[in-house]
């Protein structure tokens, strides 16, 4: 059954949030179509999705609620789309949202929205409610709907970088790294590699998913220091040179990759050219055909990208800071 969704999407970059849950939802349900995107919202009809296994690998959304509304951003069509909620008679809690361009108070919106279900005959309770509604509002539109699953956002603080055993400077925070493995579209108990592996970051995201990752480093001391960061999940990690990779033909379900670039990044070959385009020739060897690469580095790759048999099907720009942009190529063999 084709249901409406909306997603709150977090604000930790302004594409990336919307593409990792559209990518989970091309996996994760029968079919999907996407509706409208608005500031921090993505809306999307959807059938059959797999709630637990969203809510259990979605790092950029804080949300799904299934919308029952899409209204006029006024609070008469809030209370009106409030007469025929579908609910059932447990405690509730309403709490509202302003997007970009409302004017709306949230207090009010609550308010308004509140007091028509209670004249339906249900019972508030601000503490420990068993429904969440929800509104999100914005100049012109508002939604309204049950929240169905709430994003556990708070695991990623303690797998912040500089808290685990080793920590190297330049690793990627949790959350992005999380949202990059799944842009890669790779399933549980299938292989996921990153010939880059340095602290293990990727590794830890997919091991915690249930993914079988490989990490491939050339430093012994970054290999060990990453074994470490991975104690008590189920990875692989090998010291090993991305451009002689040790892994047989098509013999991995997807590759993230964070390219070591910058003039503290050791590398191992004649020229960074060198590097990029003889290791994107081995990963074009070892990725089962129609699975999917992403592929970080600090310079834009599509033309390289290209010359490796790859298609590129999505970018994205993070800027870092004043001397650093990472460029995200998500791309298919």
């Amino acid at each position: 059954m084709t249901k409406l969704y909306a997603f709150e999407l977090s604000g930790e970059h302004p594409t990336i949030p919307k593409s990792e849950a559209l990518a989970l939802l091309e996996m994760f349900s029968s079919r999907y179509r996407e509706i409208a995107t608005l500031d921090r919202c993505l809306l999307v009809e959807v059938e059959d999705p797999n709630l637990a296994i969203l809510s259990a690998r979605l790092a950029m959304t804080h949300r799904i609620v299934e919308a029952s509304a899409v209204v006029d951003a006024s609070l008469e069509a809030l209370m009106k789309a409030a007469k025929d909620l579908p609910m059932q008679m447990h405690p509730y809690r309403v709490r509202a949202k302003r997007l970009v361009g409302s004017t709306i108070p949230n207090d009010q919106v609550e308010r308004k929205v509140g007091s028509v279900l209670w004249e339906r005959g249900y019972k508030a309770d601000l503490k420990n409610p068993e429904i969440e509604v929800r509104a999100f509002t914005t100049e012109d539109t508002a939604i309204l709907g049950l929240e169905l699953v709430k994003v556990d956002r708070g695991s990623f603080q303690a797998r912040r970088p500089h808290l685990k055993p080793f920590f190297h400077p330049g690793a990627m925070g949790p959350r992005m790294a999380r949202a990059l493995v799944n842009l890669a579209q790779v399933r549980s108990g299938e292989r996921l590699l990153d010939p880059f592996s340095g602290t293990g970051g990727f590794l830890v995201e997919a091991g915690l998913m249930g993914l079988q990752g490989v990490g491939v480093d050339a430093e012994e001391e970054i290999v060990r220091g990453a074994m470490s960061n991975l104690s008590g999940i189920h990875c692989s990690q090998i010291m090993g040179d991305a451009k002689r990779l040790p892994l047989r033909d098509c013999s991995v379900e997807g590759v993230v990759s964070d390219a070591p670039y910058g003039r503290s990044a050791r590398i191992q070959a004649d020229s960074r050219d060198e590097l990029l385009a003889r290791s994107l020739e081995e990963l074009h060897r070892v990725l089962v055909s129609g699975r999917q690469i992403v592929f970080v580095d600090d310079e834009p790759l599509r033309e390289t990208m290209r010359d490796a048999g790859f298609e590129v099907i999505d970018y994205h720009r993070e800027r870092v800071h004043r001397s650093l942009t990472r460029h995200i190529h998500i791309c298919r063999k």
